[in-house]
């Protein structure tokens, strides 16, 4: 279980993170002009790169939004009484893991495990 303390700090680093995040999103967003629509441009090569360009920040945008879910939920149970425990095997997740990671919600093993394929 973390202490006082660390719930504090953690719970600092979540709320900086969703700030950024929310504002990278919102960043990301921004509705484009004329120009950034592929297919109007001169050559096909630059309506490619625009393409590209595009598929490349919805991904980014996408992968953005679900760190700011995850970071949502980290507080969320934060606030539940619930931040720390291993949503898998209910373990304490370690302190350092949860420092470097505050929305993390799998212990090292368990995450190792989810990686490979073991969760269904």
């Amino acid at each position: 279980m973390l202490d006082r303390r660390r719930m504090q700090r953690n719970r600092k680093r979540l709320e900086d993170e969703r700030a950024r995040l929310q504002q990278e999103v919102e960043r990301m967003e921004v509705p484009s002009d004329e120009r950034e629509r592929p297919g109007y441009g001169n050559h096909m090569a630059d309506s490619a790169s625009e393409v590209f360009e595009q598929t490349k920040n919805l991904a980014v945008c996408q992968r953005l939004r679900r760190t700011l879910e995850l970071v949502n939920k980290a507080l969320d149970k934060m606030d539940e009484g619930v931040y720390g425990p291993c949503e898998s095997c209910g373990e304490a997740i370690d302190p350092a893991r949860l420092k470097a990671l505050p929305y993390a919600a799998l212990c090292i093993s368990c995450q190792t495990r989810a990686e490979r394929g073991a969760f269904h």
